[in-house]
C-alpha cells in the first residue's frame, strides 16, 4: 500500500516513532509512505513489515536501489549498507508496525476532520459503501478502499488523508485479541460504529464476550464529544454502554433511537427509517433484512455528519451491493442468484440464508454453502449449528462444500431437515458435476462461503449457464 499525503517530514516522523536517525539528513522529507516495495516511488519512505510469507527488512536495501528516499528498520536488525546508499534515511525504531500506527495517528492529529470508524462481526464494507453513496461527490472524503482494514490498511488509509478531505470513513477489521487497540489509536475517531457482534474469526478472538470487549475498544476511544453508534439488540453492546458513561445511539428493528418500521421485502424493498425527530421512507432493490440495519447505521451517521434527510434517502435508494456482498443477478425469467462470496460467519450465514428463503413459499430454492473459516475449537460445533438454522429456514435444496459438511449435515438432519434434500462435497468441481444440470430447475439460488473457499468460482458458472 501508498500514502500520498505527503510531505513527511524526518523531524516529525522520528517524534512521531520515538525513533533514531541512523543515516541520512534529519532535514529531509518524503512524497509518500508505502509499504509494499512494488508500489514505491521515488522520495518514498518504505516501511518494512514483517507477514506470514514475507519479511520486509529483506526489502530494505532493493527499496533504496529502487528510488526510496529512506526506510524504516527494526532496531534489532543489522544492515550492510553499501557506501552508494549512506546518503538515504534510515530510521530506527522498535517495531515497524508500531511505528506505522504511531506515524498515522501523529497525521491525524494534522488533520482534525471529522473521522468515522467502522467495525463488526459483519457489516462494515457495506455500511461505509453506503455512506459513500449518500456522500456522494458533495464533499471531498477518504474512506477505506476494498476491505483494507486491518493493522496496516487502516493507518495507511488514515495517512492519506489530505488537506482537501472534510471527512473520513474507515473500517477496523481485527482478528487477534489487542488489534483494536492499535487501530483506534491510528483512526482517533470522532464517530464509532459497531454493526454487529457475532461468532466470527474465533479462531484468534476466543469467545463472543471477546469479541464485544474488542470491539467496543472502537467506543471507548472516542473523545468526550464523539459519538457511538450499536444495535439495539445486542446486550453485551449495550452494557458496555450504559457504563461508559459516553453519547450512544441505537439502531434497530422497531427498537432504537433510529429504527426500521413498515418493512415490506422483496426486490424491491421498502421501509421507514424512523428517529425522533423525523420518518423518511426508503424504497430500494438491495435484499436481505440485514441490509436494513446497515441502512438504519449510515442514516446515524449521515445524520450526525449534518447530511440532509433527502440527501440520505436519494443515497441509500441509489445504493448498490459491494462486490461478492449479497449482489443479484437475474438469470432470466424470473430466477435470481445470490452471489454472497466475500467471506462467512454464522451471522452472516443466517442472513443469507433468512434472505434467500424470503418468498419460500412461491419459488423453489437452492442453497450451495461452503465452509465457514477462522473458528477455531467451534468450527465443528458452529457448523453444526448451521445445519440446524438451514434445517428451520428450509431451502429446497442444499450443496454442502468442505471438511464440515457433516457437521452441518448432522445439525440439518437432527433439527428435522430432510437427508435427501441436503448433498455433501469435499470439493467445487465436484459440486459443480452434480448441480450444473439441476440449477435451472431452481428460481433462487444462493452461493456462499468464506473467501478462503472461492464460491465465486461455482457462481461465475451459474450466471454462464443461464
Amino acid at each position: 500500500m501508498r500514502s500520498n499525503a505527503g510531505p513527511y517530514k524526518v523531524t516529525d516522523i522520528l517524534e512521531a516513532t520515538s525513533g533514531r536517525l541512523y543515516q541520512g539528513n534529519i532535514e529531509d522529507c518524503f512524497e509518500g509512505i508505502c509499504t509494499d516495495s512494488r508500489e514505491l516511488r521515488t522520495n518514498d519512505l518504505f516501511v518494512p513489515l514483517k507477514g506470514k510469507n514475507f519479511d520486509g527488512d529483506s526489502f530494505v536495501l532493493p527499496a533504496l536501489n529502487a528510488g526510496a528516499g529512506g526506510s524504516l528498520v527494526n532496531c534489532a536488525i543489522h544492515l550492510e549498507i553499501p557506501f552508494h546508499l549512506s546518503k538515504f534515511v534510515l530510521i530506527e525504531v522498535q517495531d515497524t508496525l508500531r511505528a506505522l500506527t504511531d506515524l498515522a495517528s501523529a497525521h491525524r492529529k494534522r488533520y482534525p476532520i471529522p473521522l468515522v470508524a467502522i467495525t463488526g462481526s459483519s457489516g462494515k464494507t457495506t455500511v461505509k459503501e453506503m455512506i459513500g453513496t449518500i456522500i456522494g461527490e458533495s464533499l471531498p472524503f477518504k474512506k477505506t478502499e476494498g476491505n483494507l482494514n486491518n493493522l496496516i490498511g487502516l493507518p495507511m488509509t488514515v495517512l492519506d488523508i489530505q488537506p482537501k478531505d472534510k471527512f473520513a470513513v474507515v473500517e477496523a477489521g481485527i482478528n487477534q485479541l489487542g488489534e483494536m487497540d492499535l487501530l483506534a489509536r491510528a483512526a482517533s475517531p470522532n464517530i464509532a460504529v459497531i454493526t454487529s457482534v457475532g461468532l466470527a474469526h474465533l479462531e484468534g478472538l476466543g469467545s463472543l464476550e471477546n469479541i464485544a470487549n474488542e470491539k467496543f475498544k472502537l467506543v471507548e476511544a472516542l473523545p468526550d464529544d464523539g459519538l457511538g453508534i450499536i444495535p439495539s439488540d445486542s446486550d453485551l453492546l449495550n452494557k458496555r454502554a450504559r457504563k461508559l458513561g459516553r453519547r450512544i445511539m441505537t439502531f434497530g428493528f422497531n427498537v432504537g433511537d433510529v429504527r426500521a418500521e413498515k418493512i415490506k421485502t422483496g426486490n424491491p424493498t421498502s421501509f421507514e427509517i424512523v428517529w425522533p425527530s423525523g420518518r423518511v421512507e426508503i424504497n430500494w432493490n438491495i435484499i436481505g433484512l440485514h441490509n436494513i440495519g446497515n441502512a438504519l447505521a449510515a442514516f446515524t451517521v449521515c445524520s450526525e455528519l449534518g447530511i440532509q434527510t433527502e440527501n440520505i434517502r436519494l443515497g441509500l435508494e441509489k445504493f448498490k451491493s459491494p462486490a461478492w456482498r449479497m449482489e443479484v443477478f437475474d438469470l432470466g425469467g424470473s430466477r435470481k442468484l445470490i452471489r454472497d462470496c466475500y467471506n462467512a460467519n454464522p451471522i452472516s450465514m443466517k442472513a443469507a440464508l433468512e434472505t434467500l428463503v424470503e418468498d419460500r413459499n412461491h419459488v423453489s430454492t437452492l442453497a450451495i454453502l461452503g465452509d465457514m473459516m477462522e473458528l477455531g475449537e467451534h468450527a465443528s460445533e458452529l457448523h453444526l449449528t448451521l445445519g440446524q438454522i438451514a434445517a428451520q429456514r428450509g431451502p429446497h435444496m442444499i450443496i454442502f462444500i468442505g471438511k464440515h459438511g457433516s457437521d452441518f449435515a448432522q445439525g440439518f438432519v437432527a433439527s428435522g431437515g430432510d437427508e435427501k434434500s441436503i448433498h455433501l462435497y469435499e470439493d467445487k468441481d465436484q459440486a459443480w458435476e452434480f448441480i450444473k444440470d439441476l440449477v435451472g430447475n431452481f428460481q433462487r439460488i444462493l452461493v456462499k462461503g468464506s473467501r478462503a473457499m472461492k464460491m465465486e468460482i461455482l457462481a461465475d458458472l451459474i450466471e454462464k449457464e443461464k
